[in-house]
């Protein structure tokens, strides 16, 4: 018998491809072929996941971690220990690969992510962290930044262009994956970063090889942005698009993260799934349950007019061609570790794009941003990450939080155990 492992008769998705019946056939953590039952041979041991669906683990470019406890963010709650619990919720929902960016404490995730890598973490379960370190934004005189309302104190305020060349070259030196700044007033509350500094930090950092994330509200700052060189713009101008902005968009391939389900008037009917309310005390549950009530039937942030709109804008995003990737800004409001990743696909599908199209942007096209060629599809020679579903998310996308199993590179999750800990923590 060899050291192989088939699973068979699932119905494999991965990109565009569907597999009826399927065998996917691993050894080592590393997908070997992928066929039909009845075309692929091995002498391995075989898992029978007869009526199931297998897609590929999830891969989320953007998120905030370490700063969510139940269904609150803080600063008080944010700890190493509490980033290394948000990897195995993360793992547990079927996300490989997580990128935190630009909310660092300490260098905390950092930490993480350097143990993790050198393979001295200690862990199992976990999924993999990228990080941004702490990002840049503008000093609001007299008051608080327009960083995130956790994480102020942490995001470094830029005063000028050389001092922010040497900022980002002491990311550089911390070995970041990435490089964020925050362009946003937060409807005129905050001061905005000139343009003379993001610039700045632009060009230091593509001159180190990082790419730079722009978290961006309204049309014209997107449009500034990209024309000053930003690799990713973090949100859907919430203002709309036009056709400069898909021109310059597609001219410099920028990346434009979906970021939808955060704006999105959330509802309450998830929070009573099993998939959702048995990793969280009630008592946290009923919190975030009495918050939306609150604000019903508007969103958490801003307006259903101005979601409304993103929803328009994202068809037309996509329609044109221009490079959309998943992104599920987790780890606020009501974007659950975890399961904000599957809320995300729930938005992005509910606007208009097909279930296929919104799995390949949560696999695909988000590991590539990444530069990660061993993950995001299943095909021979990729790390075997993935996920069992329960039912088919092609008609019906809310399928991908019905989850049987997830392995991640090949090794199957312990999800009961972790569920239990939780439970009883």
């Amino acid at each position: 018998m060899s050291d192989e492992t088939v699973y068979t008769g699932a119905r494999l998705i991965s990109g565009d491809q569907v597999v009826e019946d399927a065998a996917l056939v691993v050894r080592g953590g590393v997908v070997q072929r992928v066929g039909t039952t009845g075309e692929t041979t091995s002498d391995g041991a075989t898992v029978s996941l007869q009526g199931k669906t297998i897609i590929p683990a999830i891969v989320n470019p953007h998120g905030h971690i370490g700063y969510m406890r139940g269904t609150t963010s803080h600063a008080d709650h944010y700890s190493r220990a509490n980033v290394v619990d948000h990897l195995h919720r993360l793992a547990y929902y079927g996300v490989s690969t997580f990128q935190s960016l630009g909310t660092d404490r300490d260098d905390t995730e950092l930490g993480v992510r350097d143990d993790q890598r050198a393979g001295k973490l200690g862990e199992r379960d976990v999924a993999e962290l990228f990080t941004a370190g702490a990002g840049i934004v503008a000093p609001t005189p007299g008051g608080t930044n327009g960083g995130p309302f956790f994480a102020a104190d942490v995001v470094h305020e830029a005063t000028g262009p050389a001092e922010v060349r040497e900022y980002v070259r002491g990311l550089v030196a911390k070995k970041v994956d990435a490089v964020k700044f925050w362009l946003d007033d937060r409807h005129g509350t905050k001061a905005k970063l000139g343009p003379e500094i993001y610039e700045a930090v632009i060009d230091e950092a593509h001159a180190h090889g990082l790419i730079v994330a722009a978290h961006i509200y309204t049309l014209e700052e997107a449009k500034a942005v990209v024309r000053a060189g930003a690799d990713i713009i973090a949100h859907l101008p919430r203002t709309g698009a036009d056709a400069e902005l898909v021109s310059l968009l597609k001219d410099h391939n920028v990346a434009v993260f979906t970021s939808m389900a955060i704006q999105r008037p959330p509802g309450e009917a998830w929070l009573d799934e099993p998939a959702f309310a048995d990793v969280l005390p009630r008592e946290a549950v009923e919190t975030l349950r009495a918050t939306i009530r609150e604000h019903a039937p508007e969103p958490l942030f801003d307006t259903g007019a101005a979601y409304r709109g993103m929803e328009k804008t994202l068809v037309e995003l996509a329609e044109a061609g221009v490079r959309l990737v998943f992104s599920a800004d987790t780890g606020l409001l009501a974007q659950i570790i975890g399961f904000a990743e599957h809320r995300e696909l729930e938005a992005l599908v509910a606007a208009g794009l097909s279930p296929l199209t919104a799995l390949r942007l949560a696999t695909e096209t988000s590991a590539e941003l990444l530069g990660l060629a061993d993950r995001g599809s299943l095909t021979a020679g990729k790390r075997a990450d993935f996920i069992v579903l329960d039912d088919d998310p092609r008609h019906d996308i809310t399928a991908t939080r019905r989850i049987a199993d997830v392995y991640l590179a090949g090794q199957r999750v312990d999800r009961d155990g972790l569920r239990k800990g939780w439970q009883h923590s």
